[in-house]
């Protein structure tokens, strides 16, 4: 669906010339493949992106100065986000990148092979958005994306898991738990950061302890007080929707 979407625009970061230069020419093999900006060094990088407009950035990880993630991390303080793809000669970084939404991890030097799957990963990813979005952005404004990948870190190991399947978050005697259709997953990460990395329109904080995927609701019972509780896809237990997020749910379910 490539010749549907516009051209990806591309920015590289990355301190190393050679690294570039190499970087460059495997992406200049993709018709549908624009680079329109090169940076050497962090600071430059995030004084100068948001102007661009990138679809995408390639960010090395080990750079002078502010490094990959830190460059990362003040980009995506920013109103609109371009995808990021990370890229270093080392893996250990991998978790710190899912944690920032990263779309890809790419290790050097690089393979064409591994960055043209990254490429039609992004492809994919545009023309989802691009045929699922209804409102009026201008034709090269950067698109928002839901926080498709999440890395949960428990006990020294980290499991990555697609945001689209988490069913709800709830948090239960001083932990979170993060349930999917078949597993659940422990992380001591607050709920509220949780939902910080979701996106808002798929997820509904029903309670201050519960956090659902809206796709996944079932049915919706009538409870206490013009309160409700919820009926989740694979859940046997009822989700409780506080009477302060009455209302939010009434609006999106025309009650």
């Amino acid at each position: 669906m490539a010749d549907q979407l516009r051209t990806i625009r591309i920015v590289i970061v990355d301190d190393e010339e050679p690294a570039r230069s190499e970087l460059r020419y495997l992406l200049e093999q993709f018709q549908d493949v624009e680079i329109i900006g090169e940076f050497s060094n962090g600071e430059a990088a995030v004084k100068t992106i948001p102007s661009l407009n990138p679809h995408l950035i390639f960010i090395d990880i080990e750079m002078a100065g502010l490094n990959g993630i830190q460059t990362a991390e003040k980009i995506n303080t920013s109103n609109v986000i371009p995808l990021l793809v990370f890229a270093t000669a080392h893996e250990e970084f991998a978790l710190k990148a899912f944690e920032l939404n990263a779309v890809d991890y790419l290790l050097k030097p690089f393979s064409a092979k591994r960055v043209a799957q990254c490429i039609e990963k992004v492809r994919t990813m545009l023309a989802e958005v691009v045929k699922t979005s209804h409102d009026k952005r201008e034709p090269n404004s950067i698109p928002t994306y839901s926080l498709q990948k999440l890395a949960i870190e428990h006990n020294g190991k980290a499991s990555v898991i697609d945001t689209r399947d988490i069913v709800a978050a709830y948090c239960n005697e001083g932990q979170l738990s993060i349930r999917t259709s078949d597993k659940c997953y422990y992380t001591n990460m607050p709920l509220q950061d949780l939902q910080s990395r979701l996106d808002d329109r798929l997820f509904f904080r029903t309670h201050r302890a519960y956090l659902v995927n809206i796709e996944k609701i079932r049915e919706i019972i009538p409870w206490f007080n013009g309160t409700y509780n919820l009926i989740l896809e694979g859940f046997t237990e009822e989700i409780p929707v506080s009477r302060q997020q009455v209302p939010k749910l009434k609006k999106m379910f025309g009650l």
